[in-house]
């Protein structure tokens, strides 16, 4: 199901592209050259408990003749487990107003495997931009529940303060949980490899936040501006999408993050239960003695 999205995708792409062909003649090419960007951030999260968290992550992004590219995106953080992400792009673009393509993408969590693909957007409107992805998700929890079908979708509105500064606000649902995020980026401009400082907070509908600082930078053979450098070298990084978008049953493998253990089943007649050792107890009666137990 996601390669036929996928594919489906890039190939709307690739008709919306040569319908306009005649028109883009002159336009810049898809992707300007080879580039790339790497970048660490690190901060803090707090559920299931208060706890540190880091994160490196890096994409390389090509051009396939002048009308299309690619982008590969990797991610892997640190946060009561190991996470990864990663996602494959394929897209045309004209610079000055538009991108339109599709995307693989998939995050590993301790308790949960999943994929998503779909169509993937971005317009461009002098300093305001829109992205978009959005499409189907597959979840496959590692302790052996049921696999979770689900839609899923990416927003962000971007805004750039100056050719240097941008500040974002997005929304995110994946895997059934959904959460706003708000970020910044500013292009330094006293180094010679060009390097950025990011800032990032979440707020999961679980109430769980996320809080991150870190440094990027970005690796093209000209010198350009941060918009530029979005605009005309790589699109949005959707693996690192992936990991901030990731909540819920998804860290927690069918169960909620929040609660950090999965509810004890009803037990008729037992209004107090708790789970100790991998039983469940019901403390209305004897102590010691599991419920439905003599």
């Amino acid at each position: 199901m996601s390669a036929r999205i996928l594919g489906a995708a890039f190939a709307l792409a690739i008709l919306l592209d040569l319908g306009f062909g005649s028109a883009v003649a002159q336009q810049l090419p898809a992707v300007s050259a080879i580039n790339g960007k790497a970048e660490f951030d690190a901060g803090v999260l707090s559920l299931p408990s208060v706890a540190f968290i880091g994160r490196a992550a890096g994409t390389i992004t090509l051009p396939v003749g002048d009308r299309f590219g690619i982008q590969a995106d990797a991610s892997v953080a640190f946060a009561s487990g190991l996470t990864g992400s990663a996602a494959l792009h394929a897209f045309t673009r004209d610079p000055q107003s538009y991108l339109i393509g599709g995307t693989l993408g998939v995050v590993r969590t301790p308790g949960t495997l999943v994929v998503a693909a779909g169509p993937e957007a971005e317009l461009y409107f002098d300093r305001w931009t829109i992205e978009a992805w959005a499409g189907a998700s597959v979840a496959m929890p590692s302790g052996g529940g049921a696999t979770r079908y689900a839609p899923m979708a990416m927003a962000n509105l971007g805004y750039y303060l100056t050719d240097n500064a941008r500040l974002t606000l997005g929304v995110s649902s994946l895997d059934g949980y959904g959460a706003v995020q708000l970020g910044g980026e500013y292009l330094l401009e006293s180094f010679d490899l060009p390097l950025a400082v990011t800032a990032e907070s979440r707020v999961g509908q679980d109430g769980a936040w996320r809080i991150t600082l870190g440094l990027r930078g970005y690796f093209s053979p000209e010198a350009k501006s941060l918009i530029r450098r979005h605009r005309e070298d790589d699109p949005s990084d959707r693996g690192a999408a992936l990991y901030t978008a990731a909540g819920g049953k998804t860290l927690g493998g069918g169960r909620s993050a929040a609660s950090g253990a999965s509810a004890p089943p009803p037990t008729p007649g037992c209004i107090h239960k708790e789970v100790i050792t991998g039983e469940v107890y019901c403390m209305d009666s004897t102590p010691g003695v599991p419920s439905g137990g003599t």
